[in-house]
């Protein structure tokens, strides 16, 4: 990353970068104060405190859901040996998080804005087969009003 950083401009600087944990404090705010929408429940694990069965685990310092261990995922990793097996990057944390079933169903779309354009969209979804994350580039969307519309059919099909 430094000799990368010293051929090409980036943004944010590295260390800027925020961690997981940072960022989803900071999307709580933004939830409860601004949007007031529910969001999970996150928080740093304490290590060797019970793991509570119906949450999802997940590390910092991670991506693609590498480090993402779901209620109905084995319970071979859902121990304080794994965990901590799995900290190999320095300042990383272990977070429990209340389980969302819809996240692993709808899967996660992460989109990047510049000038308020969207330059790069990634769907993260969940396959439950293999207990692992895939992720794809879209390159179409739904607009806002039909995506409204899908999202209130799911929901009706659903409350069935």
């Amino acid at each position: 990353m430094k000799a990368l950083r010293e051929a090409v401009q980036m943004w944010p600087p590295q260390e800027q970068v925020q961690t997981k944990w940072d960022l989803i404090q900071k999307l709580d705010l933004v939830a409860a104060r601004r949007t007031f929408s529910a969001r999970p429940r996150t928080r740093p694990l304490t290590n060797g405190e019970p793991l509570n069965n119906q949450m999802v685990l997940k590390r910092t310092h991670s991506d693609m859901g590498r480090h993402v261990i779901l209620p109905e995922d084995d319970l071979d990793r859902r121990n304080w040996e794994y965990l901590l097996l799995n900290m190999e990057v320095p300042d990383c944390l272990w977070l429990g998080q209340s389980h969302i079933p819809t996240l692993a169903k709808l899967g996660e779309w992460r989109v990047f804005l510049v000038a308020g354009q969207i330059v790069y969209t990634v769907h993260t979804v969940y396959n439950l087969a293999k207990k692992t994350w895939s992720w794809d580039v879209p390159t179409t969307y739904y607009s806002l009003s039909e995506l409204k519309c899908v999202c209130r059919n799911r929901v009706h099909v659903a409350c069935i």
